[in-house]
């Protein structure tokens, strides 16, 4: 089976040491490339005055001391993983934000995936892993983004959660990465349709199972619908009625995954989960 090439941004917490953990666990039973990356910036010296119309400069020859620093840093970091000596893998470190840097070398290592660990939401982490960065990473990474929750343990993935709306026939996200893993997990697909007063496009069941069993060929999958008007509770009772490992969302601006990432539900369903979420694009 091909490779499947999978960035990981580190920060060097125990966030990131587990989401390490969790992709060396991925990697024993599927395929993997992975790529681990650094983003970092120069310090300023303190007395430079800051306002309208002045911009400070970075202390001469930082840029480069934090370069080497880092990449020895990263380097030792993850030698710290024995697993890691027979996998393959490679780090660096890039000077930027940390948004525009792990979608910049997504783009750039052409990867499929982007693994990110979250953490609490009122951690003194969130600026880095939760909160803007996994959001802006997964409206501007140019492939599928897989986030894990800071308390996930990799586990063998059995059964996969597919949440659809009234425009997920239309979604054009690539399904490359989920059938790569149903076929490599032998995995249950469940696709759940969570629908309110409000949805604009009944979702029709005839023509999912038409679609998903052209899609899928033979393999067999489950299809539930929800009515609920809170989307939270929705999600929260399929996931206490199927035994799900992941669920999975096919973004898009609007709808169902707009919803999902509400400000408060976001905190509660994503950041205070334990079941990792994988997000098509």
């Amino acid at each position: 089976m091909k490779t499947t090439t999978i960035l990981v941004p580190v920060d060097f917490t125990s966030v990131a040491k587990n989401t390490v953990n969790y992709v060396i666990g991925l990697s024993k039973q599927l395929t993997t490339k992975m790529i681990f990356v650094h983003a970092y910036t120069v310090a300023y010296p303190s007395s430079t005055p800051m306002g309208m119309g002045t911009m400070a400069a970075p202390i001469s020859g930082a840029r480069e001391s934090q370069e080497k620093s880092n990449k020895q840093k990263l380097k030792d970091y993850l030698e710290s993983f024995p697993e890691l000596a027979s996998k393959d893998y490679k780090g660096f470190v890039d000077f930027g934000a940390t948004v525009d840097v792990i979608c910049q070398t997504a783009k750039d290592e052409n990867v499929d995936a982007i693994i990110m660990g979250t953490e609490g939401a009122d951690s003194p982490m969130e600026e880095f892993f939760v909160g803007t960065v996994t959001e802006k990473v997964s409206r501007n990474a140019p492939c599928p983004v897989w986030v894990v929750p800071e308390s996930t343990k990799y586990d063998a993935i059995e059964h996969l959660g597919l949440a659809l709306d009234g425009d997920s026939l239309g979604n054009e996200a690539d399904k490359d990465l989920l059938i790569k893993l149903l076929e490599t997990f032998t995995a249950n697909l469940h696709l759940v349709q969570i629908t309110n007063d409000k949805e604009d496009i009944p979702l029709k069941e005839n023509e999912v199972l038409s679609y998903y069993k052209n899609l899928l060929g033979q393999r067999e999958f489950t299809f539930n619908i929800f009515q609920n008007k809170d989307t939270e509770e929705g999600i929260n009772k399929f996931l206490r009625e199927n035994p799900i490992d992941l669920l999975v969302l096919l973004f898009r601006e609007h709808g169902f995954f707009e919803r999902v990432l509400e400000k408060g539900l976001r905190k509660r369903l994503v950041f205070g989960s334990d079941k990792p979420l994988l997000i098509l694009k």
